[in-house]
């Protein structure tokens, strides 16, 4: 019995801990309109030209009473810097980083219901939407500290 209970105490504290993991946040930017949360910074491996890789975990709230245009006025413009200033953004290129790190590493699940909404015109207010949203190309050197949305001026330390 005694081994029961503490068989039971060690997968309720490593269920507690995977929850909390999968929940943290390491930058977080917002306005009156939105909450936008970096989870994790995944490194999908080398480009051709031998840049790192990398896929965002990213979650986007709409905190506001009205439909926003996410893809136009958020995600087109969410952008990653370096140590030196140098920013980095997803775009086209980044869809298809992110696209082919899932087909790669089959236990990654994307969402693609939230990815839709993400990039979309009409994303309705009081929504949240996590995937896997953004790619980034950077150099194998290149230190990320920060995230943001260049469009709207919004940027954070990356913790």
């Amino acid at each position: 019995m005694k081994n029961l209970l503490v068989y039971f105490f060690l997968l309720t504290l490593t269920l507690n801990i995977s929850a909390q993991k999968k929940n943290d946040v390491i930058a977080e930017v917002s306005n009156d309109e939105v909450k936008i949360k970096l989870h994790q910074l995944i490194e999908a491996g080398q480009s051709d030209n031998g840049q790192r890789l990398l896929v965002a975990e990213i979650t986007i709230e709409n905190i506001s009473g009205k439909d926003i245009n996410m893809g136009a006025e958020y995600t087109m413009s969410i952008e990653i810097k370096d140590k030196k200033g140098n920013e980095y953004r997803s775009g086209l290129k980044g869809a298809g980083i992110v696209s082919s790190f899932l087909a790669k590493n089959t236990g990654y699940k994307q969402d693609q219901k939230a990815y839709n909404l993400s990039f979309g015109d009409k994303f309705p207010p009081k929504t949240k939407a996590r995937s896997y949203l953004c790619g980034y190309e950077v150099p194998n050197d290149a230190q990320i500290v920060q995230f943001g949305v260049k469009k709207k001026n919004l940027w954070t330390v990356i913790k």
